[in-house]
């Protein structure tokens, strides 16, 4: 990924130069900064592009009005620059009530990609990890198991972690988060926002500057909308209120897969890696997911 090339100068003079260290959420967040003002000029990496041009950055660090970093990044700016009132730390948006079912899987250690990426369903490797044919996998999907998983508990935990992460680093989102909860899902995934939650964002890290935005007659293009989208199953869907399915749009393509498709292709790569683990985040899901399907069996 590029840095911006933003135009230098605003209505006050020289653009503020901005640097934005940040996840997968980075050319949303950075070009809504960019479109809202035309005081700053944020250059933005993601930790891949950031990396690669490490060195020539962290030299640069000092020409930066205000560095953003994500806070699980901020180890690659130095220890140095912890402390430092340039550094502003900016959580990312994750929130998984629309998406529970979603794992990552490693093969001997790496990440192992399936029909959606890096996403895999829970169901679908537990009911493999159990010995289940594809058929018996598939029937699975069903209201009784996502309630004994706890999939329709989800909302108020996953909504007081989100906010709470935001307002401990100075961002009230509050009154966002029920404007994106009233007009269907607003996640492709638990860490895919919709572009306009994103620009969200930026308003309230410009408020923070003391900039008030002032484009606001489009959005940024939306680049996680290429990418894989997982459905919100819909026994899940009807819990909150919202369109549910069972189609499984891939990444880079814009076209979907239906469950039957999604379960077989899951299957026939977990048959062909046989070293494959899940990430500690989810081993305890995974465990409670195989003694569910086996009492269920």
């Amino acid at each position: 990924m590029l840095p911006t090339t933003a135009g230098k100068i605003g209505r006050h003079g020289k653009r503020q130069p901005w640097l934005l260290l940040y996840n997968c959420q980075v050319m949303g967040l950075g070009n809504s900064l960019n479109l809202l003002s035309d005081e700053i000029d944020v250059e933005y990496y993601d930790p891949g592009s950031f990396r690669k041009q490490r060195k020539t950055i962290l030299n640069r660090l000092q020409s930066y009005d205000r560095i953003l970093v994500a806070p699980q990044l901020e180890r690659e700016l130095g220890e140095e620059w912890a402390d430092h009132e340039q550094v502003w730390r900016v959580p990312t948006i994750s929130f998984n009530a629309y998406h529970p079912d979603i794992c990552y899987l490693l093969d001997s250690g790496n990440s192992l990609k399936g029909p959606l990426g890096d996403y895999h369903s829970l169901i679908a490797y537990a009911a493999f990890a159990c010995g289940l044919s594809e058929v018996r996998a598939l029937a699975l999907y069903r209201e009784s198991i996502y309630e004994s998983l706890g999939y329709f508990q989800r909302w108020d935990h996953a909504r007081k972690a989100l906010l709470d992460n935001f307002t401990d680093h100075g961002f009230d989102i509050g009154a966002k988060f029920v404007e994106w909860s009233r007009n269907g899902p607003f996640m492709y995934s638990f860490n895919h926002p919709r572009v306009h939650c994103v620009r969200d964002i930026s308003v309230a890290i410009l408020a923070r500057a003391g900039l008030a935005p002032v484009y606001r007659d489009a959005l940024p293009h939306d680049n996680l909308a290429n990418g894989p989208i997982f459905p919100v199953y819909p026994e899940i869907a009807a819990r909150l209120g919202v369109d549910g399915s069972y189609l499984f749009k891939v990444g880079g393509k814009y076209q979907f897969i239906r469950l039957e498709e999604f379960v077989s292709e899951s299957y026939r790569i977990y048959r062909d890696h046989p070293r494959i683990g899940i990430r500690p985040e989810f081993a305890r899901m995974l465990d409670k997911a195989m003694d569910v399907i086996k009492a269920a069996q």
